[in-house]
């Protein structure tokens, strides 16, 4: 394949004076759109001419290079045979189509405003080999740069991040785990096996889903807080085997790829932008709008019991307000408790008290990939104070505070499944502060 380097830098040129165009009108005044565009990727900048001729040679992309010695893959619509698109080594893809992106105007403005789609390329990588060949496992290195230049997320800043992913026919399984770890290590020395996860710092999609999709491009987003140090994004499989949930595929009937025993993805388009909330990450808030689904959507309740002895802090004490897997919204039964405790509040305006949020252990467990999802105690017990200082409560006199999961329901008995445990810890209890 033949590759006209004079284009590609005049490319790579009209592309920074875009991004830097993108920064501009994002600092003006609070006018329009206030997101901006932090990396937008597709895989065709090449470093000069060169042709695609056999695996691992995704290096020869500008600001792209692989940090295990096993290489990412390249596929190009100007290259013949194996690393070509449409019917290539390990499946039959095309390039994005723009019109299949149903990208909202804000989006088309900071990454597609020619509606090209994918354009002309993309990568390839393994996120799964069984076995003895394991370690097997192929990344992609992605620096932030502009030009020479080298950049940095900006510390406590919210970016949405998201790629396009579909399996290859190759594959014999599928996997969960298509992953992207945000490193202060430009990682550019290869290593052999897998690249370590960070944590904090290592993302999935929030459901982390299989991916099964043949013949077609599926999401992969993910929101991130910065921590100001991050120079660049590597996308892979952090987890070992055991860690990653696996499902055998059966090979398409129209398929002419020979089936390998691995997980093979094909990667492309990989989009950062800075965002003020996670409304403005499309894909990520359609994602989390129904995350109970995934995980649980029992919602525990219980009427609280109160009599005429009991004094106004154990009428306090008695009320609990539960939550769904991964909310901080209040029910209707919850809210009646908060009523309750407000009414007491007003009643006596000395009295503070505390609200004690905790989460179940499963919240835990999927925030190390979801940062939306950490100290979910925390962030219920927060929202029941907003709430409270909104009914007209002075801050000063309630004290928010976070058990998390380290402390059981009294509610939970013996015979409970898992699921009814869970539902039963994630609570908010209130307490009189003498």
């Amino acid at each position: 394949m033949k590759i006209n380097s004079t284009s590609c830098k005049l490319f790579l040129l009209s592309g920074m004076f875009i991004l830097l165009g993108f920064s501009l009108e994002a600092q003006r005044n609070g006018k329009g759109d206030k997101t901006k565009a932090f990396l937008n990727f597709t895989f065709e900048d090449f470093i000069e001419e060169g042709t695609i001729s056999e695996p691992s040679q995704i290096g020869l992309l500008k600001n792209v290079y692989s940090p295990t010695s096993i290489g990412a893959d390249l596929f190009n619509l100007n290259s013949p045979g194996d690393f070509g698109v449409g019917q290539n080594l390990y499946g039959m893809q095309l390039p994005i189509e723009a019109a299949a992106e149903r990208l909202p105007e804000v989006d088309k403005n900071l990454f597609d405003k020619n509606l090209k789609g994918g354009g002309d390329g993309f990568a390839g990588i393994v996120t799964y080999k069984p076995g003895k060949l394991s370690k097997e496992r192929s990344y992609i290195t992605i620096p932030f740069m502009i030009g020479k230049d080298k950049l940095k997320m900006t510390k406590g800043m919210k970016y949405c991040i998201e790629f396009s992913v579909s399996l290859g026919e190759s594959s014999k399984y599928a996997t969960n785990n298509l992953q992207m770890l945000f490193s202060k290590d430009m990682m550019d020395v290869p290593i052999d096996g897998l690249v370590a996860k960070e944590s904090g710092r290592t993302l999935s999609n929030v459901k982390n889903r299989v991916y099964t999709g043949f013949f077609g491009w599926e999401k992969v987003c993910a929101m991130y807080e910065a921590k100001g140090d991050e120079v660049c994004l590597v996308i892979g499989n952090f987890e070992t085997n055991e860690e990653t949930k696996v499902e055998q595929q059966k090979k398409p009937k129209d398929s002419e790829t020979e089936v390998l025993p691995h997980a093979y993805y094909f990667i492309d388009n990989v989009r950062i932008k800075e965002v003020n909330s996670k409304e403005q990450c499309n894909c990520y808030a359609a994602d989390t709008s129904d995350i109970a689904e995934v995980y649980s959507t029992l919602i525990y309740d219980k009427t609280p019991i109160l009599t005429d002895r009991m004094t106004s802090a154990q009428k306090i004490q008695e009320q609990v307000a539960y939550f769904g897997f991964g909310k901080k919204s209040y029910t209707p039964s919850g809210k009646e408790s908060f009523n309750f405790i407000i009414a007491e509040m007003n009643a006596n305006p000395n009295m503070r008290i505390e609200i004690i949020g905790h989460n179940d252990s499963k919240e835990d467990e999927v925030a190390e990939q979801n940062q939306e999802l950490t100290n979910m105690a925390r962030q219920r017990a927060e929202a029941i104070k907003a709430y409270f200082v909104r009914q007209g409560i002075d801050e000063t006199r309630i004290v928010p505070l976070s058990k998390g999961a380290t402390e059981a329901s009294m509610e939970i008995q013996s015979d409970d499944d898992k699921e009814v445990r869970d539902a039963k810890n994630r609570r908010v209890m209130f307490r009189v502060i003498d």
